[in-house]
């Protein structure tokens, strides 16, 4: 344990299980406050006893009340917040053939509406603390193109032009904002997705083995890149869109 984020406090959306958990971890290990959210409970009540004091709340990161609700809650329970977090999102197969709008409009609303709400939200307490951090988890898709998922493909590309503008809007507050864009990571989420393929352990077996470095990412290694964004090492870097992807995007 080291204490690279001492001190720091931060609000983690998505913060109950794969990515979002991690990055919990990893900060809570390095010395930081931390407070969970997700859609359930239960999932958020286990994951804030594995991490210590973690305070947590539930709510949809979409909705406009549940995020005013959750900052407010994770202000009061560490006396302030300086550091944002936002793993919240969603995939799925959408081709350009059969694509329903109802489906387009569901990946994009999961993915970039958090990032969104939580921002506008959080822009008081982050601006107050003077030295603050917004993570968005994106994805390498973000930054390349693939096939049957031009919605997830927009979504996160969306979500890395946000986090640009965002960085300009807020540079001069002391507000950096940057984007972590992983490749494979076996979580929750992917392995649900995958489920959806017609031969999922083929599915399995083809993302593991996607990166020109012939691996899953590892959600250790997600959690490190965080800390790294939310310390004041990186107090020079915004506006960034930093893939972790085993040299996918080179392609």
């Amino acid at each position: 344990m080291g204490e690279r984020v001492k001190g720091k406090k931060c609000l983690i959306y998505g913060g109950g299980t794969g990515i979002g958990l991690a990055c919990a971890e990893a900060l809570a290990g390095e010395g930081a406050a931390v407070f969970i959210s997700g859609r359930r409970a239960d999932v958020l009540k286990t994951a804030a006893a594995k991490l210590g004091k973690a305070g947590y709340a539930a709510g949809d990161a979409t909705s406009v009340a549940d995020v005013q609700r959750i900052t407010a809650s994770a202000a009061d329970f560490m006396g302030g917040l300086d550091t944002i977090v936002i793993s919240a999102g969603a995939g799925g197969r959408t081709s350009m053939f059969d694509a329903e709008p109802e489906e387009f409009q569901r990946i994009i609303d999961i993915n970039m509406r958090p990032v969104f709400l939580a921002v506008r939200y959080g822009i008081p307490h982050l601006v107050a603390a003077k030295a603050a951090s917004v993570i968005a988890i994106s994805s390498m898709y973000g930054l390349v193109g693939q096939r049957e998922r031009f919605a997830y493909c927009g979504a996160k590309a969306g979500v890395n032009g946000m986090v640009m503008s965002m960085a300009l809007d807020l540079a001069e507050k002391g507000v950096r904002v940057n984007a972590i864009c992983p490749g494979f990571v076996e979580t929750p989420l992917s392995i649900e997705v995958a489920k959806a393929e017609p031969d999922p352990e083929a599915a399995m077996r083809a993302k593991r083995l996607m990166h020109p470095i012939p691996r899953p990412g590892k959600l250790e290694e997600m959690g490190e890149l965080a800390v790294y964004l939310a310390s004041d090492l990186s107090a020079f870097m915004t506006g960034q869109a930093i893939a972790i992807d085993g040299g996918y995007s080179i392609r």
